[in-house]
């Protein structure tokens, strides 16, 4: 009886998994998600003691195209664009960034999430790069794209960011590109006024920082810092209370500017990985100082605002070098004079930073 129940019970699991092997139940096989259609990263969430949301100032529009055996990714950032191909089934594939870094790439599926590790390779690195992993998530009604990334740099233990980039499906590509256009932060001017003190930054002898901006271009990050400059600033201090700003140059009250003020644009680049990584780029210091052509031949349109406006239109710039060249690959910067006679020094200083064909890269808005 014993070894008959034994073949019983041997024989109805074989037909158990010859059934599976002839019907496969979706409830055994392996989620596999379709990632396909065009999405907009438009804000990110830092998932930290508290989750903080950021409003992308440089939004990403990704069109992508899934089939059986490849994924097809197509990033769209501030007019430039890249696209990598990866294998479904496991194979290793290389794709090259549009700043030549070369990255080994593998992509697998798990508990419906897709997984992208990826090895970075090329000339910003003296021996194997940084692995990266990313988790891609849709929402359950596939509306919502989430990526999570995970950086691992010359065999450390992997670091979780706890950063993560949210995208939302859009009707159309150019439905998300022109949403992009709109959302992107070239369009706005920033100030130097702090979001935690609400101060604005110190006036020194030689002048005062007026603000800063930036933004992205997929591999590039570029950086604009302003400050005014001038005798004027000397011995100049500012009281601030409650009743308002006061400013003062040997106990004599000063209400206006006087003369010409120095206006100087310091641009930078930094490259950095795709998607969240560039906190990670700026820590370990990789990038070139040396700006590309494009940097060298910007423009700038310039406005008071403040107790009346005044638009000075498009100001002559010269790019200035730092000497001796042969030590380190020499800072350069722009300078140009600003009209300032008896404009309220409560007054805004609106600086639009144009390309050579007009285009706004940034603006700057900032006063003492």
């Amino acid at each position: 009886m014993g070894c008959d129940w034994l073949k019983m019970c041997a024989m109805r699991t074989q037909v158990f998994f010859l059934i599976l092997l002839l019907c496969p139940d979706p409830a055994f096989a392996q989620s596999v998600p379709d990632f396909s259609g065009v999405f907009l990263r438009d804000h990110v969430e830092d998932r930290g003691v508290a989750t903080v949301i950021t409003e992308a100032q440089n939004p990403l529009v990704l069109d992508i195209k899934q089939t059986a055996q490849t994924l097809r990714i197509t990033e769209m950032q501030h007019g430039v664009q890249a696209t990598d191909t990866y294998d479904l089934r496991g194979k290793p594939t290389i794709n090259v960034s549009p700043d030549g870094m070369r990255s080994k790439d593998r992509v697998k599926f798990k508990q419906g999430k897709l997984v992208l590790k990826s090895e970075w390779m090329g000339p910003r690195y003296p021996v194997t790069g940084p692995m990266t992993e990313q988790t891609w998530e849709l929402s359950p009604d596939l509306e919502t794209l989430t990526i999570q990334p995970k950086i691992e740099h010359l065999g450390r233990l992997p670091r979780d960011f706890r950063r993560i980039a949210i995208l939302t499906r859009q009707p159309s590509l150019q439905a998300a590109l022109e949403r992009a256009q709109a959302a992107s932060g070239m369009n706005r001017c920033n100030d130097a006024i702090s979001p935690f003190t609400r101060r604005a930054p110190p006036i020194t002898d030689r002048g005062v920082v007026l603000g800063y901006t930036a933004f992205e271009e997929l591999v590039w990050e570029v950086e604009f810092d302003a400050a005014l400059r001038g005798d004027f600033f000397k011995d100049l201090k500012r009281t601030d209370d409650p009743g308002g700003v006061e400013f003062r140059k040997s106990g004599q009250l000063i209400q206006t500017y006087a003369g010409f003020l120095t206006l100087e644009i310091s641009p930078a680049v930094r490259p950095h990985p795709r998607y969240l990584f560039s906190t990670m780029q700026k820590v370990m210091g990789w990038g070139d100082p040396r700006l590309p052509d494009w940097l060298l031949t910007l423009r700038f349109h310039i406005k008071w605002a403040g107790s009346e406006f005044r638009d000075l239109g498009e100001v002559p710039s010269e790019l200035k070098q730092e000497p001796w060249p042969e030590l380190r690959v020499p800072q350069r910067w722009y300078r140009m004079e600003i009209p300032a006679q008896n404009v309220p020094l409560t007054d805004s200083l609106e600086i639009h930073i144009l390309s050579a064909a007009g285009k706004q890269l940034g603006c700057i808005s900032g006063h003492i």
